[in-house]
């Protein structure tokens, strides 16, 4: 759910975002922004932790955890279950972590978190040439005249 969820996340701020076929990579999803193509892993959280979040930053073998590296993905799309925020997080904002704690409504530490930063932070996925996709697309028919 949360991967559709994420899919029209995306595509409501003018990105094209694609399923790759098959289960055999680190990611769940491409989002192209233009010129380049993301790699973007998707979680959700309901796991409380505190006054925040549990996230799992990590994949599984059948004996161990082992963390995103950036040759595998390069962003963690994470949503916290039934309250419509989303975090955009760099994999090397993860700095191998296997877990993650999210505190959309604040922790005991204050501004110590260093993952608000990346709450709702879909500009992070817009390239320059997506940023001037936004709204309406503008394509060239036929005869060359620009339609909207």
């Amino acid at each position: 759910m949360a991967e559709m969820q994420f899919m029209v996340a995306v595509a409501s701020r003018g990105l094209v975002v694609a399923k790759p076929y098959g289960d055999n990579e680190k990611y769940d999803l491409i989002v192209d922004a233009g010129r380049r193509l993301w790699r973007v892993q998707v979680k959700s959280s309901a796991a409380k932790h505190h006054r925040g979040y549990a996230v799992r930053a990590s994949w599984r073998t059948s004996d161990h955890q082992i963390s995103y590296k950036p040759s595998q993905i390069d962003f963690m799309a994470v949503t916290i279950v039934g309250e419509g925020i989303w975090y955009v997080i760099p994999v090397r904002a993860l700095a191998g972590r296997l877990t993650i704690n999210l505190y959309p409504f604040g922790s005991r530490r204050g501004s110590r978190n260093g993952f608000e930063k990346y709450r709702g932070a879909w500009e992070l996925l817009s390239g320059p040439k997506a940023a001037g996709r936004r709204g309406h697309r503008r394509v060239r028919s036929r005869v060359g005249r620009e339609i909207r």
